[in-house]
């Protein structure tokens, strides 16, 4: 089952993100990981937002084993603030 993961960065900004992107060799990439349907992300009202769709939760948990301390550290390094990362599965989805 698709599941999405919203992360919501207070205070965050597209500089932030962009460098956490760079950090990761993302930046400017035109494919998904494996297992990633959808990613997007963009500012908000007191912040950044980034909500990514994955094929499955063994499909992100791929991806957080492969990647995971890279984009710790990599936040680390933005010196992002607190963020609030939520999970759930999803019902319906159309492609």
């Amino acid at each position: 089952m698709a599941i999405a993961i919203i992360v919501e960065i207070p205070g965050g900004t597209q500089e932030q993100y962009d460098r956490v992107n760079e950090a990761m060799g993302l930046k400017g990439a035109v494919e998904n990981p494996p297992g990633q349907i959808i990613h997007f992300a963009g500012p908000t009202d007191d912040g950044w937002i980034v909500i990514d769709v994955w094929e499955s939760r063994e499909a992100y948990e791929s991806h957080l084993v492969e990647r995971g301390e890279k984009a710790r550290k990599a936040v680390r390094e933005a010196d992002l603030s607190p963020y609030t990362h939520r999970e759930f599965e999803i019902y319906n989805l159309v492609r």
